[in-house]
Protein backbone atom coordinates (compact mmCIF):
# COMPACT_ATOMS: atom_id res chain seq x y z
CA UNK A 1 0.00 0.00 0.00
CA UNK A 2 1.34 3.41 -1.04
CA UNK A 3 1.60 6.29 1.55
CA UNK A 4 -0.65 8.65 1.14
CA UNK A 5 0.43 12.52 1.37
CA UNK A 6 -0.37 14.12 4.17
CA UNK A 7 -1.06 17.91 3.70
CA UNK A 8 -0.14 19.96 7.19
CA UNK A 9 -2.54 22.44 8.17
CA UNK A 10 -2.21 25.65 6.38
CA UNK A 11 -0.20 28.14 8.78
CA UNK A 12 1.86 25.53 10.25
CA UNK A 13 5.30 25.50 8.22
CA UNK A 14 7.50 28.10 7.26
CA UNK A 15 9.73 28.44 4.07
CA UNK A 16 13.26 27.49 4.88
CA UNK A 17 14.15 30.53 2.31
CA UNK A 18 12.68 32.82 -0.27
CA UNK A 19 12.37 30.24 -3.07
CA UNK A 20 10.53 28.01 -1.18
CA UNK A 21 7.19 27.45 -3.11
CA UNK A 22 4.94 26.60 -0.08
CA UNK A 23 2.39 29.19 -0.58
CA UNK A 24 1.65 27.13 -3.96
CA UNK A 25 0.37 24.03 -1.74
CA UNK A 26 -2.25 25.80 -0.27
CA UNK A 27 -4.00 28.14 -3.31
CA UNK A 28 -6.65 26.60 -5.32
CA UNK A 29 -5.39 25.57 -8.58
CA UNK A 30 -1.67 24.61 -8.22
CA UNK A 31 -2.60 23.42 -4.64
CA UNK A 32 -3.92 20.51 -6.11
CA UNK A 33 -0.68 20.19 -8.61
CA UNK A 34 1.78 20.36 -5.80
CA UNK A 35 -0.17 17.98 -4.09
CA UNK A 36 -0.27 16.00 -7.12
CA UNK A 37 3.40 15.17 -7.77
CA UNK A 38 4.34 14.54 -4.39
CA UNK A 39 1.93 11.94 -4.30
CA UNK A 40 3.22 10.14 -7.57
CA UNK A 41 6.36 10.19 -6.03
CA UNK A 42 5.24 8.58 -2.90
CA UNK A 43 3.45 6.14 -5.10
CA UNK A 44 6.71 4.83 -6.27
CA UNK A 45 8.01 3.90 -2.69
CA UNK A 46 8.28 0.16 -1.98
CA UNK A 47 6.42 -0.85 1.77
CA UNK A 48 8.08 -1.52 4.57
CA UNK A 49 11.94 -0.17 5.06
CA UNK A 50 13.14 1.14 8.54
CA UNK A 51 15.02 4.50 7.42
CA UNK A 52 14.46 7.16 4.99
CA UNK A 53 16.53 10.11 4.14
CA UNK A 54 14.84 13.36 2.48
CA UNK A 55 16.73 15.30 0.50
CA UNK A 56 15.68 18.97 0.18
CA UNK A 57 13.56 19.12 3.57
CA UNK A 58 12.63 22.67 2.15
CA UNK A 59 9.59 23.80 4.93
CA UNK A 60 9.05 20.31 5.87
CA UNK A 61 6.15 19.35 3.95
CA UNK A 62 7.01 15.45 3.49
CA UNK A 63 7.62 15.79 6.82
CA UNK A 64 4.73 14.04 8.77
CA UNK A 65 4.11 11.60 5.98
CA UNK A 66 7.43 9.85 5.94
CA UNK A 67 7.75 10.12 9.85
CA UNK A 68 4.48 8.89 9.90
CA UNK A 69 5.33 5.90 7.19
CA UNK A 70 9.11 5.10 8.28
CA UNK A 71 10.77 4.47 12.09
CA UNK A 72 13.43 6.60 11.33
CA UNK A 73 13.98 9.43 8.95
CA UNK A 74 16.77 11.77 7.93
CA UNK A 75 16.46 15.33 6.58
CA UNK A 76 18.98 17.25 4.92
CA UNK A 77 18.73 20.86 2.87
CA UNK A 78 21.45 23.80 2.52
CA UNK A 79 18.90 25.73 4.54
CA UNK A 80 16.58 24.51 7.33
CA UNK A 81 13.21 26.02 8.30
CA UNK A 82 12.40 26.79 11.86
CA UNK A 83 9.80 23.89 13.96
CA UNK A 84 10.73 21.10 12.25
CA UNK A 85 11.01 19.24 15.15
CA UNK A 86 7.49 19.77 15.53
CA UNK A 87 6.17 17.96 12.42
CA UNK A 88 7.45 14.76 13.52
CA UNK A 89 5.14 11.81 14.04
CA UNK A 90 5.37 10.02 17.66
CA UNK A 91 7.39 7.03 17.31
CA UNK A 92 9.59 8.00 14.90
CA UNK A 93 13.46 8.80 15.49
CA UNK A 94 14.04 11.73 13.43
CA UNK A 95 16.86 14.15 12.76
CA UNK A 96 17.23 16.79 10.75
CA UNK A 97 20.75 18.59 9.08
CA UNK A 98 21.94 21.42 7.47
CA UNK A 99 24.24 19.94 4.84
CA UNK A 100 25.17 19.89 0.73
CA UNK A 101 22.19 18.23 -0.87
CA UNK A 102 24.75 16.51 -3.17
CA UNK A 103 27.29 15.42 -1.04
CA UNK A 104 27.77 12.41 0.62
CA UNK A 105 30.44 13.61 3.39
CA UNK A 106 28.78 13.10 6.76
CA UNK A 107 25.92 11.09 5.49
CA UNK A 108 27.28 7.17 6.45
CA UNK A 109 27.52 5.14 3.48
CA UNK A 110 24.73 2.45 2.37
CA UNK A 111 22.44 2.90 5.79
CA UNK A 112 19.03 3.93 4.55
CA UNK A 113 16.53 1.73 2.88
CA UNK A 114 14.61 4.57 0.89
CA UNK A 115 15.48 7.71 -0.27
CA UNK A 116 13.45 10.77 -2.04
CA UNK A 117 14.26 13.92 -3.52
CA UNK A 118 11.94 16.27 -5.08
CA UNK A 119 12.48 19.57 -7.08
CA UNK A 120 15.95 19.41 -6.49
CA UNK A 121 18.20 17.50 -9.22
CA UNK A 122 16.59 20.11 -11.84
CA UNK A 123 18.74 22.88 -10.20
CA UNK A 124 21.71 20.85 -8.78
CA UNK A 125 22.66 18.35 -11.42
CA UNK A 126 24.85 20.87 -12.88
CA UNK A 127 26.75 21.55 -9.51
CA UNK A 128 28.13 18.25 -8.16
CA UNK A 129 28.07 14.69 -8.53
CA UNK A 130 24.55 14.51 -7.68
CA UNK A 131 24.29 10.66 -8.87
CA UNK A 132 27.05 9.17 -6.49
CA UNK A 133 25.75 11.74 -3.33
CA UNK A 134 22.58 10.15 -3.59
CA UNK A 135 23.84 6.23 -4.52
CA UNK A 136 25.73 6.85 -1.82
CA UNK A 137 23.48 6.49 1.23
CA UNK A 138 21.28 3.71 -0.12
CA UNK A 139 21.83 0.43 1.17
CA UNK A 140 22.22 -2.46 -1.55
CA UNK A 141 18.32 -3.02 -2.35
CA UNK A 142 17.67 0.81 -1.25
CA UNK A 143 15.40 2.70 -3.11
CA UNK A 144 15.55 6.37 -4.51
CA UNK A 145 12.53 8.13 -5.38
CA UNK A 146 13.00 11.49 -7.62
CA UNK A 147 10.75 13.84 -8.73
CA UNK A 148 11.76 17.34 -11.09
CA UNK A 149 9.77 19.27 -13.50
CA UNK A 150 10.70 19.17 -17.28
CA UNK A 151 12.62 21.45 -18.69
CA UNK A 152 11.08 22.56 -21.81
CA UNK A 153 9.49 25.26 -23.12
CA UNK A 154 5.60 23.96 -22.18
CA UNK A 155 7.01 23.88 -18.45
CA UNK A 156 8.22 27.43 -18.29
CA UNK A 157 4.72 28.61 -19.54
CA UNK A 158 3.02 26.42 -17.21
CA UNK A 159 5.10 27.69 -14.63
CA UNK A 160 4.61 31.38 -15.62
CA UNK A 161 0.96 30.77 -15.93
CA UNK A 162 0.71 30.84 -12.17
CA UNK A 163 3.19 33.15 -11.31
CA UNK A 164 6.43 32.16 -11.00
CA UNK A 165 8.26 34.11 -13.75
CA UNK A 166 12.28 33.09 -12.55
CA UNK A 167 11.45 29.28 -13.34
CA UNK A 168 14.39 29.22 -15.75
CA UNK A 169 16.87 30.63 -13.55
CA UNK A 170 15.93 27.39 -10.79
CA UNK A 171 14.96 24.17 -12.96
CA UNK A 172 18.52 24.87 -16.25
CA UNK A 173 18.82 20.68 -16.35
CA UNK A 174 16.90 18.58 -18.90
CA UNK A 175 15.27 15.40 -17.93
CA UNK A 176 17.38 13.24 -19.82
CA UNK A 177 20.66 14.59 -18.26
CA UNK A 178 19.27 13.55 -15.08
CA UNK A 179 18.15 10.08 -16.04
CA UNK A 180 21.67 9.56 -17.92
CA UNK A 181 23.55 10.50 -14.51
CA UNK A 182 21.80 8.34 -12.22
CA UNK A 183 21.58 5.20 -14.42
CA UNK A 184 25.44 5.28 -14.13
CA UNK A 185 24.81 4.10 -10.47
CA UNK A 186 21.52 3.18 -9.79
CA UNK A 187 19.11 0.89 -11.83
CA UNK A 188 15.34 2.40 -13.19
CA UNK A 189 12.38 0.93 -11.68
CA UNK A 190 9.64 3.06 -12.78
CA UNK A 191 8.59 6.47 -13.97
CA UNK A 192 5.13 8.31 -13.92
CA UNK A 193 4.35 11.66 -15.49
CA UNK A 194 1.96 14.40 -15.49
CA UNK A 195 -0.25 14.47 -17.26
CA UNK A 196 -0.71 10.82 -16.92
CA UNK A 197 0.93 8.87 -19.77
CA UNK A 198 2.39 12.22 -21.62
CA UNK A 199 5.86 11.35 -23.37
CA UNK A 200 9.27 12.95 -21.99
CA UNK A 201 8.54 15.95 -23.74
CA UNK A 202 5.42 17.30 -23.18
CA UNK A 203 5.50 16.00 -19.96
CA UNK A 204 5.62 18.83 -17.08
CA UNK A 205 6.59 16.83 -14.17
CA UNK A 206 7.95 13.50 -13.97
CA UNK A 207 9.40 11.47 -10.75
CA UNK A 208 11.42 7.68 -11.61
CA UNK A 209 12.33 5.12 -9.09
CA UNK A 210 15.75 3.83 -8.78
CA UNK A 211 17.10 0.67 -7.15
CA UNK A 212 20.76 0.35 -5.92
CA UNK A 213 21.85 -3.25 -6.98
CA UNK A 214 25.18 -3.54 -5.15
CA UNK A 215 27.87 -1.94 -3.17
CA UNK A 216 29.96 -1.46 -5.90
CA UNK A 217 27.66 1.11 -7.59
CA UNK A 218 28.81 4.09 -5.60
Amino acid sequence: MSLRFELPAHGRLRPNNQRDPLPYYYRRLTGWLYCHRLQMGLNLLPAGGRRVLEVGVGSGILVPTLTGHFPEYVGIDLELAPGLDALVKPGCRASFRTADLLSPDGLPAATVDAAVCFSVLADSLNKKAADRGLAHTLAPGGILVTGYPMVSPAMTRAFRAIGYKAIDEDHVTPPARIAAALARVLHPVARVAFPVGAPVGLALYQCTSWRKVSPLET
